[in-house]
């Protein structure tokens, strides 16, 4: 009973980029050049990654009935979740692109690299959302426990900051460089930077191993997803 409906894409990351803005800005006073762009070249995508998790703790709990009354392949339900939260990003790309008004200079030919930067950052949401959707239905309590996880890894991702000041932070501590390095999203976070801020090319190729190292995770969630499937209706 939404009265706003899909508009919530355009209003939520506004009034993220708002708050950001303030924090960062105003009370760290760590503003960068063009900061508003600065900040929803990474928060846009993480709020699709986060929504699509979100859905994911309850794209099979949630369907319970229709299992029941009908066969049908339980990856589907995981499999739309992702397809969803993807096509509700288009909508998030109309604010984003729109802030280019405010920074007319920053808008080079290197934006339509975002597309394959998306790609790589959906084969890496594919196998964390079937993996959740299976785990949600055994430990219902995780539907509690992702938002506070997300938060704690959005702070530890280069989000509001730029990649070079968790760089030099991983080097007082080793463990927090180590978790930068094998971070996804830092890597995600720098490719639409490089294309949507800096107006450069990606690093194309830490872009096209993170690609890679998704097929094994993804192939690894869909066998665990099929092992425990049969036991969807009895626990629900």
């Amino acid at each position: 009973n939404s009265l706003l409906g899909n508009i919530w894409w355009f209003l939520d990351p506004a009034l993220q980029l708002f708050v950001y803005f303030l924090l960062v800005s105003v009370i760290f006073q760590q503003a960068q050049p063009a900061i508003l762009l600065f900040l929803g070249s990474a928060i846009l995508p993480w709020k699709w990654f986060s929504a699509a998790l979100a859905s994911a703790t309850t794209s099979v709990r949630g369907r319970e009935q229709v299992m029941r009354q009908i066969a049908f392949p339980h990856l589907v339900l995981p499999a739309s979740s992702v397809l969803a939260s993807a096509a509700n990003f288009t909508f998030a790309l109309v604010p984003l692109g729109a802030l280019y008004l405010l920074y007319p200079d920053r808008l080079t030919p290197w934006a339509l690299a975002v597309l394959p930067v998306a790609v790589v950052q959906f084969l890496w949401t594919v196998p964390v959302v079937i993996m959740l959707s299976a785990v949600a239905v055994f430990f219902r309590d995780i539907s509690n426990f992702i938002p506070h996880a997300l938060r704690i890894w959005f702070y530890l991702s280069p989000a509001l900051f730029p990649l070079e000041k968790l760089q030099a932070l991983g080097d007082q501590y080793p463990w927090f460089g180590f978790f930068v390095t094998i971070n996804p999203f830092t890597w995600l976070f720098s490719g639409y930077r490089d294309a949507l801020y800096y107006g450069r090319s990606p690093q194309w190729e830490v872009l096209g191993i993170l690609a890679l190292a998704s097929i094994p995770a993804t192939l690894l969630s869909i066998y665990f997803f099929r092992r425990v499937s049969p036991l969807f209706v009895k626990v629900l």
